[in-house]
């Protein structure tokens, strides 16, 4: 007898003294053991370089095997891994519910696919510190943490840190975590997009990533590839699951505008403008290109916390009405206007906590990392912070600013509330808009008075205007009046600050680019700052690094 068959009889014998000397084999207590025999085989087994080549056939066999026998499991979700675009609940786009699903794929469903996936992706960053630090280079991008994926935004309070900058370790240990990080999501998008090509009902992430995307503007090729290849559902399914959104989201919006929902304070509604353009590539006759003027907006449920000490007899009709009126004889002085000394003092305290923001950024740094200097303006009558509870009307077509199209845009919003226009105009309305918005609502109430009809007098509707566009047509005075003449060489205006920086320069921001003119102007700001600061650190034409806590209080 060859030993081959020695060992193999003693493994297959049935008899029963063989079944209990083999017994603990595959069980914990004696798995050290019988790890060390495989290890055994496999050296003897991998001496020779085609033995080699017969071994990993084997180990692949044997991979194939356990990656064959774990799949997501069939059936409709809670009970499978399929959902349906039709009956599908906003729950599922919850981030809860994603890591969720997220989690039973890798830890259930594929685990053995999903760690074999994460064990190629995190193999290098896996190696012992020695070994990695001898064959790291320069312009490696899997761990150079200069590269763009490894940057990250340095706090000036970092505790982990020998220094207020955060220190080369504590970078290279943010770097690590991001890569380990991005194994995880290649490894699980991998294990989603086999299991879906495996079966076409495990759809899950594909669900998710096709209305997501057709949120994000996706083109209809680009998804069809991308379907293709097991990222995403068909358009099809995407609109199928959208439309379910839709008719959820209505009764959502017509329970929270209810009659009994609306008291003490009936929840905001905001609206702006929209234009939107059909366009058609190739026109004809019957074919061309189509500009739509319409509305977009929301419905912003306050904070009950906000209103809980408040008397509900302040919100009524009878109390706006009496204030409206009021309103009429009220006297303004310019008193009204001028800040109180509180004010003031915060006004200044918001300045030093910019001065020091310019200084740590781009001109030094304290040498005490847990230094009292302050970094954010002190908060004024700050709210809890939490999500907001809004949820989105339908598109609305409307005229183009005119009094018939905020018209047509409370219609739209009533039938919207399954209300009455009794029941709709029968409670104080606040209205969050934009300036012509509301000169628009004040022509159509100009055009209907007078009327003893509440539907029709719109005499309950209150419009007010926006923070965002009370904050841009400010900034926008400001920047032109400060930009100056660019033509001019002689003009010293901020246009002239844009110039020395990079930023564009030719002419102002256009009012429509909100995000442009506020960041020239908080650059722009910042320059001003930072000038008389960089002055102060300098010494012998040099500037400093780190200074002192109280030579940094004394300068601020």
């Amino acid at each position: 007898m060859t030993p081959k068959k020695f060992i193999l009889a003693f493994l297959t014998n049935q008899h029963i003294d063989l079944a209990l000397r083999r017994g603990c084999w595959g069980t914990k207590t004696g798995w050290t053991t019988t790890l060390e025999l495989i290890q055994a085989i496999k050296r003897l087994a991998t001496k020779l370089k085609a033995s080699r080549c017969l071994w990993r056939e084997f180990i692949l066999q044997e991979a194939k095997t356990f990656v064959n026998s774990k799949s997501p499991k069939r059936g409709v979700f809670p009970n499978g891994a399929y959902h349906n675009s039709r009956t599908v609940h906003e729950n599922f786009f919850a981030r809860q519910s994603k890591d969720d699903r997220n989690s039973k794929l890798v830890t259930e469903d594929m685990p053995f696919l999903y760690e074999l996936i994460s064990s190629k992706l995190l193999n290098r960053i896996k190696k012992k510190p020695q070994e990695s630090s001898n064959n790291d280079s320069e312009d490696d991008e899997s761990t150079s943490i200069d590269s763009e994926d490894s940057d990250v935004d340095l706090a000036f309070n970092t505790e982990d840190a020998s220094t207020v900058e955060p220190g080369c370790d504590h970078i290279r240990k943010v770097s690590k975590n991001r890569q380990e990080t991005r194994a995880h999501m290649t490894a699980k998008t991998v294990c989603a997009m086999v299991s879906f090509g495996e079966n076409r009902r495990a759809n899950s992430m594909q669900l998710y990533n096709s209305v997501v995307f057709l949120a994000c503007g996706v083109t209809e090729r680009i998804n069809s590839y991308l379907h293709y290849i097991g990222l995403t559902m068909s358009r099809k399914t995407a609109l199928s699951a959208l439309d379910r959104l839709g008719h959820q989201a209505k009764k959502r919006i017509a329970q929270k505008l209810s009659v009994s929902a609306r008291k003490p304070l009936s929840p905001l509604l905001c609206i702006d403008n929209i234009d939107f353009e059909e366009r058609v590539h190739f026109k004809s006759v019957e074919k061309t290109s189509h500009m739509f003027h319409g509305t977009w907006g929301y419905v912003h449920t306050l904070d009950p916390s906000l209103i809980l000490e408040a008397d509900p007899e302040e919100f009524s009709m009878n109390q706006f009405q009496k204030a409206i009126k009021d309103s009429v004889n009220l006297k303004i002085s310019p008193t009204m206007f001028l800040p109180t000394f509180e004010e003031e003092s915060h006004f200044c305290n918001a300045i030093k906590s910019q001065i020091a923001q310019v200084m740590m950024s781009y001109i030094a740094t304290t040498d005490n990392p847990k230094s009292s200097i302050p970094l954010e303006p002190p908060s004024i009558d700050q709210i809890r912070a939490q999500k907001p509870d809004i949820e989105m009307f339908e598109l609305m077509l409307a005229s183009d600013n005119c009094a018939e199209g905020i018209g047509e845009i409370l219609t739209d919003i009533i039938k919207q509330t399954n209300l009455t226009p009794d029941k709709f105009f029968s409670q104080l309305q606040i209205v969050d808009g934009d300036l012509g918005t509301l000169q628009n609502m004040e022509c159509l109430r100009g055009q209907r008075k007078p009327s003893g009809h509440k539907e029709d007098s719109l005499g309950n509707i209150f419009m007010l205007l926006g923070a965002s566009h009370t904050l841009w047509n400010i900034a926008q005075a400001i920047y032109l009046k400060h930009f100056g003449n660019n033509k001019t060489q002689d003009d010293l205006g901020a246009w002239r600050t844009l110039q020395a920086l990079g930023l564009p320069s030719e002419k102002p921001a256009a009012k429509n680019n909100f995000t442009l003119m506020l960041t020239s102007i908080q650059k722009i700001h910042e320059t001003c700052h930072g000038n008389p600061s960089n002055q102060l650190t300098k010494r012998e034409d040099q500037v400093e690094s780190k200074i002192n806590q109280p030579r940094y209080q004394l300068m601020l």
